[in-house]
């Protein structure tokens, strides 16, 4: 049983994509297969950053409105 998937467009550079599809082939895999995997790998990256900041903030007594602290 699969997880239920929403369903995001998004336009890459020309470089980009050939890049994409380079490496999909290389993996066997299709280009919007691996495509969902790295995004999916530097949304998980980029998340747990923004929550060891928000934590760090959050120590700080910084609430990230300007003037509330």
């Amino acid at each position: 049983m699969s997880l239920e998937k929403k369903s995001v467009h998004i336009r890459i550079s020309h470089d980009q994509h050939q890049q994409l599809q380079i490496m999909a082939e290389f993996n066997h895999k299709a280009d919007s297969e691996l495509g969902e995997l790295l995004l999916e790998k530097m949304i998980v990256a980029e998340f747990h950053d923004f929550r060891v900041t928000a934590g760090r903030m959050a120590r700080l007594g910084i609430t990230g409105i300007e003037g509330d602290e």
